[in-house]
C-alpha cells in the first residue's frame, strides 16, 4: 500500500475511534520487540511509546551485517502480520531501499475500533572504515609520504 493511502485509512480509523489503552500498546510493543530482536535482522533495536496518535509505538533499528534495509523491511512486514493476527483490522506501509527502511502500521484491537499505531525506521549496518595503505594498528600513521619525481 502506498503511503498516501495508508495515511488516509489510518486517519479514517482515528476519526471514528479511540486509541487503545496503554496495556494493549505495551503488549504489542513487547511482542514486536521480541520478534525484532529474535529475527536477527537487526544489530540494534529500540522501541518506545509516545502520546502521538500517529506513532503510539516508535522504533529505531540498525540492520545486522549483510542485511539490507529493504530485506529487513520484508521481515518486518512478516513480523507485523503475525503480531496483527488477532486484530479486527490492519493496514501498513513499507518504504525501503538500500539505505533506509520506514514501516508504518495501524491496527484495531476490538469491534469498538480502539487502535494502535506504529512507526519504525531502520538504517543499514555500520560499515567499518577501510584500512588505508601505510596505516597500522599501533596508532602510527607510518612514514611520511614521498614526492614522486620524473627525470626527463
Amino acid at each position: 500500500m502506498d503511503m498516501a493511502s495508508f495515511h488516509k485509512l489510518r486517519q479514517a480509523v482515528q476519526e471514528n475511534a479511540n486509541p487503545a489503552d496503554d496495556g494493549y500498546v505495551a503488549a504489542l510493543q513487547g511482542t514486536l520487540e521480541k520478534g525484532l530482536r529474535g529475527s536477527r535482522l537487526f544489530a540494534e533495536v529500540e522501541l518506545g511509546r509516545t502520546d502521538d496518535v500517529d506513532k503510539m509505538i516508535i522504533g529505531v533499528c540498525r540492520c545486522a551485517d549483510d542485511v539490507a534495509p529493504w530485506e529487513a523491511g520484508v521481515g518486518v512486514e512478516r513480523l507485523w502480520g503475525v503480531a496483527a493476527l488477532d486484530a479486527q483490522w490492519e493496514a501498513h506501509h513499507v518504504a525501503a531501499n538500500d539505505s533506509y527502511l520506514e514501516f508504518e502500521g495501524a491496527l484495531t484491537i476490538d469491534a469498538n475500533g480502539r487502535y494502535i499505531t506504529l512507526t519504525l525506521v531502520a538504517e543499514p549496518a555500520l560499515v567499518p572504515e577501510p584500512l588505508t595503505a601505510g596505516s597500522s594498528s599501533d596508532g602510527n600513521d607510518g612514514p611520511a609520504p614521498r614526492s614522486a619525481t620524473i627525470d626527463a
